[in-house]
C-alpha cells in the first residue's frame, strides 16, 4: 500500500468536518470493500476517516415495536 493519514472520528460531526476539509478523504466503516480496493491501488485517498469509534452509529435496539439497527454494528451484534 501507500502512505495516507488516518483519523478516528469520535462523532458524526467530526467525520463530516474531516470529509469537508479534504475532498480526497474516504470513510472506513467495515473495510470489506475499501481495504482490497486500496491494496489493488484502485483508490488512493490521502486520508481515511474511521467511523468505528462513533457511539451514536452503533447499537441494536427496539423502539416503538420496531427493531432499529445503527450503521456500524457487526453481524454478531445484530
Amino acid at each position: 500500500m501507500y502512505a495516507f493519514d488516518y483519523r478516528k472520528a469520535a462523532t458524526v460531526e467530526e467525520a463530516v468536518a474531516a470529509l469537508a476539509a479534504n475532498d480526497d478523504a474516504k470513510l472506513l466503516a467495515g473495510g470489506m470493500t475499501l481495504i482490497p480496493t486500496l491494496k489493488q491501488r484502485l483508490a488512493m485517498p490521502t486520508e481515511l476517516v474511521d467511523l468505528r469509534g462513533i457511539a451514536e452509529l452503533n447499537g441494536v435496539s427496539e423502539e416503538g415495536g420496531a427493531v432499529v439497527i445503527g450503521a456500524m454494528p457487526t453481524h454478531a451484534e445484530v
